[in-house]
């Protein structure tokens, strides 16, 4: 048993990307989260995603954490998600969640066809793991070794052409994406559950 002066390393952060007003199914789902003893929360509102994304990346660096988990404010998961997401071991892996604009339909998770580009994944079964190239971090754990060998800013909006003149239209991506590219560009495997 430790001495009182041994305190093991913080499990998950856990990273709430919000715009301040939440619906009652949301937060009603947050409220039955499952979650270890060791976890701290840090809601993050008022900036733009990819700096908000950031801001949690760093601070799950700076406090030790051993995992960071992005949960954004349209994403309900049921009560076990950590539990669920952790049990897998993987370095990247995201809840299964669908798009909030059209189509609506499609879960956030793609394949990069060369020359085609990125199509999202349809052909799976629930319940299985889905190897992906792009995946949605608005439920997604990321272990501390992906933070610490990425090079920061981890997630860059890449969306605007004003803001990235010169980036063709297969380059341009939301910051999620972007992460999901860095990654893979560093061998790491993304995995949706």
């Amino acid at each position: 048993m430790p001495g009182a002066w041994e305190h093991p390393r913080p499990n998950t952060l856990i990273v709430t990307l919000t715009r301040e007003l939440v619906t009652t199914a949301w937060a009603m789902s947050f409220k039955e989260l499952l979650y270890p003893s060791n976890t701290h929360f840090i809601p993050l509102y008022g900036m733009p995603f990819d700096h908000a994304r950031n801001v949690g990346c760093q601070r799950a660096l700076d406090t030790q954490h051993e995992y960071l988990f992005f949960l954004d404010d349209d994403v309900l998961c049921p009560p076990d998600i950590l539990y669920r997401l952790q049990a897998r071991n993987l370095d990247i892996v995201s809840g299964i969640y669908c798009r909030r604009n059209e189509p609506t339909s499609m879960p956030v998770m793609m394949r990069e066809i060369p020359g085609k580009g990125a199509q999202f994944i349809t052909e799976f079964k629930m319940g299985e793991l889905v190897e992906a190239d792009l995946i949605g971090c608005g439920c997604m754990l990321i272990k501390r070794k992906v933070l610490e060998v990425m090079d920061p800013p981890w997630f860059v909006w890449k969306c605007d052409p004003w803001r990235n003149p010169g980036l063709t239209d297969n380059e341009r991506c939301s910051e999620d994406y972007d992460f999901c590219r860095k990654a893979k560009a560093l061998g790491f495997k993304l995995f949706v559950d």
